[in-house]
């Protein structure tokens, strides 16, 4: 099996098309945002996110591969092989998802080197990479059992790329997040709930047996195993039964315990500022901006001595700081940027990029 899988690794499109996918992956990594840069989890998310564009490409490239030896007229150099036909599927499929993670892999130490600098101790949240894992080999298990079927040079391909591209995006439940604050994080049961389900799908792709076509039906069938039939049915039954568990596995991101705070202030007598240790890299310049609040043009008004972020004080209704709003909505912060900062005694926001900030610094991106 293994002399199987490097002659499918070697004869693989996506071999040629490699340096393609590195650029797409690329792409998507700096194309989208680059206010992940110097935070682990929204890291996380950035080489999560280009999953679903790899994932089109490996669910097409997994089709036409399946669907190869039926489009070359030999169904029955293949029926009569030594070896049995779940052997030489799995070996397809293999060759494809080991070229689709290698690209992937290479997106992930990609944000590695690029926020190791600025994000500080800390690594890539495991979840997020493994949500991302289960993306690609649904897409390429789905191409691979729909080119066994189909197996057109062209169609199946293309219908096979988008609709699992649209389809992942209308599902009602996700297989991908968008965004990654420090203040949530990836609960282990949907994430293992949709791993099951890519494996399972996986197994069914390799196992389930082939229509028979034209001169296909001439020859004798071959009676698969009882392990392989087994196989076949169980994985069929395990992916409908972890597909219907999605929803009810419950949401896939939460609210993250809040741990022990980065607090830090500009100088003596400035008030305190406290982040998620995912956000040091903003800390600088929010002690600045808290300093310059404590200057106010007005004596009568008065700073806060501590700034928190949010999360990091949250009551039993779950927004922090709400028994000093009197009424007002907190702010949740730049989901893609930065971060939002709450007092103890009143609103204290980062802006979005473009807008103007609390203390007259015109557009400034990150924190203003």
């Amino acid at each position: 099996m293994l002399n199987a899988y490097r002659i499918e690794l070697r004869r693989s499109p996506l071999l040629t098309a490699f340096p393609v996918m590195i650029a797409v992956d690329l792409l998507v990594l700096f194309g989208r945002s680059r206010y992940w840069i110097g935070v682990w989890p929204e890291a996380s998310v950035a080489a999560q996110v280009v999953t679903l564009f790899l994932g089109p490409v490996l669910a097409g490239v997994s089709a036409w591969q399946a669907g190869r030896s039926s489009r070359a007229g030999m169904p029955e150099t293949v029926l009569a092989a030594a070896r049995p036909i779940w052997r030489i599927e799995a070996a397809r499929l293999a060759a494809t998802l080991t070229l689709g993670f290698l690209a992937y892999a290479f997106g992930c130490l990609t944000a590695v080197v690029i926020s190791v600098s600025e994000a500080g101790p800390g690594f890539l949240w495991p979840s997020y990479l493994l949500l991302g894992a289960s993306t690609l080999i649904v897409f390429a298990s789905v191409g691979h059992l729909a080119g066994r079927w189909w197996p057109s040079a062209a169609f199946t391909p293309v219908v096979c790329a988008l609709g699992c591209f649209i389809s992942m995006l209308a599902l009602p439940f996700k297989f991908n997040v968008l965004a990654g604050p420090p203040d949530q994080h990836l609960r282990p049961l949907p994430v293992a709930v949709r791993l099951l389900f890519a494996l399972a799908l996986a197994t069914l792709a390799v196992t389930a047996p082939r229509p028979r076509r034209g001169a296909e039906r001439q020859m004798p069938r071959r009676a698969a195993s009882l392990p392989i039939r087994s196989a076949a049915i169980g994985s069929a039954a395990a992916s409908l039964i972890a597909l219907a568990a999605v929803p009810a596995s419950g949401e896939l991101r939460v609210d993250r315990p809040a741990p022990a705070p980065l607090c830090d202030r500009a100088e003596r007598g400035a008030p305190q500022v406290c982040v998620w240790p995912e956000h040091r890299k903003y800390l600088p310049e929010l002690t600045a901006m808290a300093q310059r609040l404590s200057q106010p043009a007005q004596p009568w008004l008065k700073s806060p001595e501590t700034f928190y972020e949010f999360g990091l004080r949250r009551t039993k209704w779950g927004r922090p700081g709400i028994r000093h709003r009197r009424g007002a909505r907190p702010y949740r912060g730049d989901r893609h940027g930065g971060p939002g900062v709450h007092p103890v005694a009143g609103p204290l926001r980062t802006s979005r990029p473009g807008e103007a900030g609390l203390a007259g610094d015109g557009q400034h991106p990150p924190v203003a």
